[in-house]
């Protein structure tokens, strides 16, 4: 069982660390999210990433699950 990721450190990375922690589980994922969170929350004063922040979490441990398999 090598490169085993947790869906929880993923869970808690992308909470406090937004599309960073999102590396830990799919560095594809977060380059994708890390764009979306500049430019949206650039043209929406910020307010973007109020919806983001919950499709980042979930697409960070949907990511890790699948490493999993």
């Amino acid at each position: 069982m090598a490169n085993r990721k947790s869906v929880l450190l993923s869970l808690v990375l992308t909470f406090f660390l937004g599309p960073f922690g999102m590396l830990y589980s799919t560095v594809p994922g977060a380059l994708i999210m890390l764009v979306l969170y500049v430019v949206l929350g650039i043209v929406t004063f910020g307010w973007a990433i109020a919806a983001l922040h919950p499709i980042a979490m979930i697409w960070g441990a949907v990511a890790a699950d699948r490493a999993n398999r």
